[in-house]
């Protein structure tokens, strides 16, 4: 099978092109212009080409994989978030239209989206049906997606899969701690202990874009997260642990992040509980459906002693 990949350097689009070539997929990438002076086809609020070079390999791909999109990990100044916007709207569009001019368009068109696409911090279990919440990143991924579906291209279907926080020893969240024990000495939890976060272990997330990828009937808006939701305080300890590093409890206060990491810091400060059950729905079977699952693959040695579950770094 034929399959484009945009955001292919991303952290989950480099684990992704492995997971693919491993099972002996074609894959093909989806480049921006190196350098394009023309008003239609640049980005000129961030000086960035956001169109791509190379259209005409989306000719009779079996699927595309859209994971392309400026990074919301960084500091959200008003210009940056513009371009967050503009890059998942754009581009979208601009992808659309490659596949529509296409003499024979690709299959299956399926896009990266997020779970800050919900309201965030309620106790109600959102699924696939739930109302937008009223966020910067829940503006951008109704934007995100309003940019797949709305551009209906004859014989594709098209998927989005919202994803939540990703278990990689190389994401995000393992970074952010990082940083915390540079700063403090130590991990610490953020915003309130009980907050809950829905996450997904990497590889399970690749084997849900492969399992789209091989099943056009899988197409539609499916939440990316495992069944296992966790509260921040047991992610936090649960991360420190993985870092070997010691635990701060109580909470980093939430002032401390906004100073740091400005609005941006509503990533760290905000979870919510999603429901994984129309993926499971379909037969898709997680390699790691709880945390403590995943965190044996990130080298945590997790054993049962009185009912307790006990956590130690190997």
């Amino acid at each position: 099978m034929k399959i484009i990949i945009t955001g292919a350097s991303g952290l989950i689009g480099k684990r992704l092109c492995k997971v693919l070539k491993q099972d002996g997929f074609d894959i093909e990438f989806l480049k921006r212009h190196d350098y394009n002076n023309t008003i239609e086809e640049k980005d000129w609020l961030s000086r960035k080409n956001i169109f791509w070079s190379n259209p005409e390999i989306l000719e009779n791909a079996d699927a595309v994989v859209h994971l392309a999109g400026a990074n919301v990990g960084s500091s959200w100044t008003r210009k940056y978030k513009k371009e967050i916007l503009n890059s998942r709207k754009l581009g979208t569009e601009a992808l659309m239209k490659a596949c529509a001019d296409c003499q024979t368009p690709p299959k299956h068109i399926i896009s990266a989206s997020g779970i800050g696409f919900y309201h965030e911090n309620t106790n109600q279990l959102l699924n696939e049906t739930s109302e937008s919440g009223n966020t910067f990143l829940a503006e951008v991924c109704k934007i995100w997606e309003q940019g797949i579906f709305e551009h209906k291209i004859p014989g594709a279907v098209a998927s989005c899969l919202r994803t939540g926080i990703v278990i990689s020893n190389h994401s995000k969240v393992f970074g952010v701690s990082k940083l915390q024990f540079q700063l403090f000495g130590m991990v610490g939890s953020v915003g309130s202990p009980n907050n809950l976060w829905s996450w997904i272990h990497i590889d399970d997330l690749c084997n849900m874009y492969v399992e789209a990828i091989e099943n056009n009937e899988l197409n539609g808006i499916y939440n990316a997260v495992a069944s296992d939701y966790v509260t921040n305080e047991f992610l936090t300890k649960s991360i420190a642990t993985i870092l070997d590093k010691k635990a701060w409890l109580p909470n980093v206060p939430s002032f401390m992040l906004k100073l740091i990491f400005g609005e941006m810091a509503v990533i760290l400060l905000e979870g919510s509980r999603v429901s994984a059950e129309k993926i499971k729905s379909t037969g898709f079977k997680f390699k790691y459906p709880f945390l403590l699952e995943a965190l044996k693959d990130f080298g945590a040695e997790i054993s049962i002693e009185n009912g307790v579950q006990i956590i130690k770094n190997q």
